[in-house]
């Protein structure tokens, strides 16, 4: 994973975390954006609490979810636009998640790649 601009680490109560500098837009510098990999799904922390026990992962967190941070990598590469297509936020600037049916992100709310599709063909 040495090529990913983010990096997946642990958190003795987060579990595996993936701090991605992309999601880091409109925060405070007191806060950060993480996503959490056991829930699939981000949020935003105060950075003076979480930072300080954030460690690398061992061999064996990372093979045990390897499959979550794929997933992850995945949605992030297939991201088209930067920004929802039903709310027009920037995905950098919110917290969001990861659709286990399409692999896309899924914006606050609600849209993903899966109703973005059924709200096209509905409009054609």
């Amino acid at each position: 994973m040495s090529g990913d601009a983010f990096q997946v680490c642990f958190h003795p109560k987060l579990g595996v975390v993936i701090n991605d500098p992309v999601a880091q837009m409109g925060l405070a510098k007191e806060q950060m954006r993480l996503f959490k990999v056991g829930d699939m799904l981000s949020g935003t922390f105060m950075r003076s609490i979480v930072s300080k026990d954030l460690a690398p992962c061992s061999d064996e967190q990372e093979r045990k979810n390897a499959d979550s941070v794929q997933a992850y990598r995945a949605a992030r590469a297939s991201r088209r636009k930067p920004y929802c297509a039903q709310c027009r936020r920037h995905f950098g600037s919110v917290d969001f998640t990861v659709c286990t049916e399409c692999s896309s992100i899924r914006c606050t709310c609600g849209t993903c790649s899966c109703v973005a599709k059924v709200r096209r063909r509905k409009a054609a």
